[in-house]
């Protein structure tokens, strides 16, 4: 398995993704093409309390046999057998 930790200006945290192959197509913000056993994971993050602190709890995790991941929005197009959860 290949991962990779993904920044991107939707998100606090970085997006773990993970496959048999993956590939990036340009520089940032690129589209990255993953195949066999994805496993693409996105922290839950939410403006809280006093001041908006960044409460960050568990992540949904999203499965599939391929998927392209957009780094500059987060959007995700998965093929193949997928699933999301929840994890803590």
């Amino acid at each position: 398995m290949k991962r990779l930790s993904v920044p991107t200006a939707t998100n606090a945290k970085p997006v773990s993704v993970a496959a048999l192959e993956i590939e990036r197509e340009g520089l940032y913000p690129a589209v990255i093409h993953l195949k066999g056993r994805v496993e693409i994971k996105t922290p839950v993050c939410v403006k809280a309390g006093q001041g908006s602190v960044l409460n960050c709890d568990g992540y949904v995790v999203l499965r599939a046999d391929a998927a392209d991941f957009h780094e500059g929005t987060g959007q995700i197009e998965a093929r193949g057998n997928v699933t999301v959860t929840r994890e803590e």
